[in-house]
């Protein structure tokens, strides 16, 4: 029979104990805490017919009601311990082992007993809040005869992945503590845990990664490098100021934060005017960095987004909030705001695994979007390499066509092209990797040329890619050339040789 039992120690002796006080023998006994924290499957016999009031015994104290529950409850692998032990096939040993593991407050994390495979044979794994219940364990199981062994107690965390029973939120956080020191993880779990949604979404985000596994272990990265961002705030923070580009009479600006996206600044008199951003919680840290290079943040008065990615947008709100800029973003981000899901629209198999990771993102990077923005113009003007012209705008003399993505990374993902000055601005696309520092490559897990992080169509973007590189040399061959202005890591440079 299928019980569900509350994730807490003494629950699985309790149903085992019900079994023994009927005189059945249990046969199959399986609890997997990390398939599902709460789900028990159980099997026994009996030569007397009494099936029947356990089943009633059972149903009235609620153990046939469907229940999930999950939380953070192991944070110290010291805590864990895994034994087979050695039980004599008769009614209620498990139920008496069981109930030892209750005395020394032991939660049961994996239980598995099956006759078929070995009569007196049971695997256990379990954890305690005091590591010295495991001594004070041992000595009683030798003071009572049991015949058992442990498989592992205090596992390094090289050999984490041997432990069975983690649910996903503590799988998470174990994955975490890889990046982050435990002062930052702790503000992480106070931050979970104080946030039902937020802690839901986790679960969701886990659940739906674990069904598409490959996808999940990118976006996994791209979620961790986004909550490591907050350990590169305040006096953490720091940048990279790649050469100011005299175009025209344009000054161009290009900072580096730590993580997120890259930061464009076109300069002309007093005005400024931005081209992408960060993650939200660098606001305050941006400023400052504007100012130690002679940039009055209050004279941004434009921001033009090439998409509402977090490590693109985050920033957008509040220079709108503070200093009234406009922001211009494609009318597709209309739909990914409303729906905190960056694949809004798309018809990727992977859309709620973006839902989750979207929400997740932009609650741990604080991204906060324009109250009212502008959308571009979606009529097609005409056309450069396949990829439609939708809208232009001036910076100066300077004149820059928004060129529209054929949908491969987000829905209303768009690229800046000055020909006049040979820009492009190119976001998530034509990434210079010899560029990037080991937590930018690790974490997005970018191959040659690309970022394959979180595309809604892939194999659409590999096409675009090759369509981005054929226009990009195509421009070079002019007189002006062409520089490449990516969304991540320093300009790339495609400057062909004559």
């Amino acid at each position: 029979m299928k019980v569900y039992v509350p994730d807490k120690p003494g629950s699985l002796a309790k149903i085992a104990s019900y079994f023994a006080d009927y005189g059945i023998n249990i046969s199959y006994f399986y609890y997997n805490r990390s398939e599902h924290p709460n789900r028990v499957l159980v099997e026994g016999k009996s030569e007397d017919n009494i099936f029947k009031p356990l089943y009633k015994d059972l149903s009235r104290e609620g153990f046939f009601r469907e229940l999930y529950e999950e939380d953070l409850q192991i944070t110290n692998l010291d805590n864990i311990l895994k034994v087979s032990v050695y039980l004599e096939n008769k009614p209620g040993t498990l139920a008496d082992f069981a109930r030892i593991l209750k005395g020394h407050d032991a939660n049961v994390t994996y239980m598995v007993y099956n006759e078929m495979i070995s009569e007196n044979r049971a695997e256990i794994a379990f954890y305690v809040k005091d590591p010295g219940e495991i001594s004070e364990l041992a000595r009683e199981l030798n003071d009572l005869g049991y015949h058992y062994n442990f498989e592992y107690s205090g596992i390094d965390k090289e050999e984490s992945d041997r432990i069975i029973g983690l649910n996903l939120v503590e799988m998470f956080y174990f994955k975490l503590r890889e990046i982050l020191d435990d002062k930052e993880v702790d503000k992480i779990k106070k931050l979970v845990n104080t946030s039902k949604k937020l802690s839901d979404t986790l679960l969701k985000f886990n659940r739906e990664a674990g069904r598409n596994l490959e996808a999940g272990q990118v976006f996994g990265n791209i979620l961790a490098l986004a909550i490591s961002s907050r350990t590169k705030m305040g006096d953490s923070f720091h940048y990279k100021r790649l050469p100011s580009l005299p175009v025209g009479d344009i000054l161009l600006h290009a900072f580096r934060p730590p993580t997120g996206g890259n930061i464009y600044l076109l300069e002309y008199d007093d005005d400024l005017v931005m081209i992408d951003g960060s993650y939200g919680i660098y606001y305050d840290n941006v400023k400052v960095m504007l100012e130690e290079n002679g940039l009055d943040p209050s004279m941004i008065n434009r921001i033009y987004l090439s998409h509402a990615d977090a490590d693109h947008a985050g920033l957008s709100g509040y220079f709108q909030e503070e200093y009234g800029a406009k922001v211009f973003m494609h009318p597709s981000a209309k739909d990914i705001i409303k729906e905190d899901n960056r694949a809004a629209g798309s018809n990727t198999p992977l859309l709620e695994l973006n839902h989750y990771f979207t929400v997740l993102v932009n609650h741990f990077t604080e991204c906060k979007f324009p109250k009212t923005w502008q959308a571009y113009k979606t009529k097609k003007e005409g056309e450069i390499g396949e990829f439609p012209i939708i809208d232009n705008f001036k910076v100066g003399d300077l004149h820059f066509k928004v060129l529209e993505s054929l949908g491969g990374h987000i829905p209303g993902q768009v690229f800046f092209l000055s020909e006049d000055a040979g820009l492009l601005f190119t976001a998530d696309y034509l990434l210079y990797v010899p560029s990037l520092e080991g937590d930018e490559r690790r974490f997005l897990n970018i191959p040659r040329f690309l970022m394959t992080s979180t595309n809604a169509n892939s194999m659409l973007f590999h096409e675009e890619m090759q369509k981005l590189e054929e226009l990009a040399k195509k421009i070079d061959k002019t007189d002006r050339g062409l520089l490449i202005l990516p969304g991540h890591g320093d300009y790339y440079p495609i400057r062909l040789a004559p």
